[in-house]
């Protein structure tokens, strides 16, 4: 899922890289990665009819990395009291019949979508197939056509998917400003607003949206 791991950008549209002092940031396990306190610049979205698509495995993943695990209701709290308007859409990948992430969603107001995995069998022996993204690619692309959104705020540090959504949406009749969501030390480069014309601002998924797993040892 993390194809590409970098540091941290803010958007050209957002406020510069002082927004939040380096006294609020704190490190995590991981060496060399310090993680917001507060999640944002928020000020893109705000007031904003927003639709927003996360690639749960790759925030879980990516905090997971960091020591951390991802609180979405303090997530979608954080998204509903900046928006005008929030229709939230989580894809993951589960074991077929496993109903505990979707009814976990669904509890905290997003609209899950969930992906069976597959074990195939290829010519190097079983595979197992639990990754998202073309669930993601297809679905994300289907729901925004027909949605009012202004703003879709893409929650995930993949390179390829954001960017592949990112530039598909800027093809659609309708113009949208497009929002990244993900967390430092795992979002590719690519995603850069100040680089990706498709991108208007990034915003850092921070500790007021995560939970902190016992330290390292």
């Amino acid at each position: 899922m993390m194809k590409e791991n970098a540091a941290r950008q803010i958007g050209t549209t957002c406020p510069k890289t002082k927004w939040i002092p380096d006294a609020v940031r704190q490190r995590t396990h991981k060496p060399g990665i310090e993680i917001a306190e507060v999640t944002g610049p928020m000020n893109s979205i705000e007031g904003r009819r927003l639709l927003t698509v996360v690639d749960v495995e790759n925030l879980t993943y990516s905090a997971r990395e960091l020591g951390f695990k991802v609180s979405y209701k303090m997530l979608a709290d954080k998204l509903r009291q900046a928006a005008r308007s929030c229709v939230l859409h989580a894809f993951f990948s589960r074991e077929r019949g496993d109903e505990r992430w979707g009814s976990y969603f669904a509890a905290r107001g997003w609209i899950p979508h969930p992906n069976d995995i597959e074990t195939v069998q290829t010519y190097q022996g079983k595979k197992r197939l639990a990754n998202s993204d073309n669930m993601i690619l297809f679905n994300a692309g289907l729901f925004i056509s027909r949605s009012t959104a202004d703003t879709i705020v893409l929650a995930s540090g993949d390179g390829s998917m954001v960017c592949d959504i990112a530039k598909f949406l800027s093809e659609l009749p309708k113009p949208r400003e497009v929002v990244t969501m993900s967390l430092a030390g795992s979002t590719s480069w690519r995603l850069d607003a100040k680089k990706n014309q498709y991108i208007s601002c990034n915003i850092e998924l921070g500790k007021d949206c995560l939970h902190e797993y016992p330290r390292w040892r």
